[in-house]
């Protein structure tokens, strides 16, 4: 690997740990960030622990599933239905 491609690696891993935040905190900036309730965002997360940091990509794919639960069972069902 090149070190200028190894500098730009380090530097994207870098980045992603400075958008981490803690649970309480995402839950804290939930409206603004997400443009949800607080209580949305601490029932998207309850299932992390408090000192857990998370990227943003994680917290919306878990506010997602949270507020959207029959979406990921329609995508299972047409998954089971496809290989048939």
């Amino acid at each position: 690997m090149s070190e200028k491609r190894a500098r730009k690696s380090s530097a994207t891993a870098a980045q992603s740990d400075l958008n981490k935040r803690t649970k309480i905190e995402w839950i804290e900036s939930a409206s603004p960030v997400f443009n949800v309730e607080r209580f949305e965002m601490a029932g998207a997360l309850f299932d992390c622990q408090d000192g857990d940091e998370l990227s943003q990509q994680e917290v919306k794919q878990k506010l997602d599933a949270y507020l959207h639960p029959d979406k990921k069972k329609e995508e299972e069902q047409t998954n089971v239905d496809s290989t048939s």
